[in-house]
C-alpha cells in the first residue's frame, strides 16, 4: 500500500513539472516542436520586423522571449524554420541531392576510360537537367511556416 501511494505521488509530481512545447501542425501532422531554450525567429502580425530570440517560457497561450517580450499565439504570422529540424520541408535536401547527381553523372562519364575524354551530348542534357532542377528546388524552398487554415501553432504539455 505504501509503495502504491509513493508511486502515485511520484507520478503526479512528475506530471506537474512537465514542460510545454510549441508545436507546428500541418494538416493534423506535427512538423516540428520548440521547447524552452530553443532559438526561434518569427514575424508578428502587428510588427513589420521579425522577432528573434531564445524561448524562456511557454505557457498555455503565449511564449516569452528573453525577460520582457511576450507573444501570444494569435499574434504570430509566420515562423522561420531555417536551421531547425522538421519533417515538412524536404525540398532543399532533395534539390541538393539532384545537383550532386547531375555533377556525378557528368564526372563518371568524363572518367570512363572507354569513352576517352569525350562526353555524350545526351548525357550533358540529362546532367544539366538534374542540376538545374536541383538548383530550382534549393532556391524555391520556403522555410517559412505561415499560419493559416491548414497550418496551426499549438502549445502542448
Amino acid at each position: 500500500m505504501k509503495v502504491a501511494l509513493f508511486l502515485l505521488v511520484l507520478i503526479s509530481s512528475l506530471e506537474s513539472y512537465s514542460q510545454g512545447r510549441l508545436v507546428l501542425i500541418k494538416q493534423n501532422k506535427i512538423i516540428t516542436r520548440f521547447s524552452e531554450g530553443d532559438r526561434i525567429r518569427f514575424k508578428r502580425k502587428d510588427r513589420d520586423f521579425h522577432s528573434n530570440g531564445i524561448i524562456t517560457g511557454i505557457r498555455h497561450n503565449y511564449i516569452k522571449l528573453g525577460d520582457e517580450d511576450t507573444t501570444y499565439l494569435h499574434q504570430i504570422q509566420s515562423i522561420d524554420m531555417h536551421g531547425h529540424p522538421n519533417s515538412g520541408f524536404k525540398t532543399a535536401d532533395t534539390g541538393i541531392k539532384l545537383m550532386m547527381a547531375g555533377v556525378l553523372l557528368l564526372l563518371v562519364d568524363l572518367l570512363n576510360p572507354s569513352n576517352g575524354s569525350q562526353v555524350d551530348d545526351s548525357l550533358i542534357v540529362v546532367s544539366s537537367a538534374l542540376f538545374g532542377s536541383g538548383t530550382v528546388m534549393v532556391f524555391v524552398n520556403n522555410n517559412y511556416f505561415k499560419i493559416g487554415r491548414k497550418k496551426k501553432v499549438m502549445i502542448i504539455d
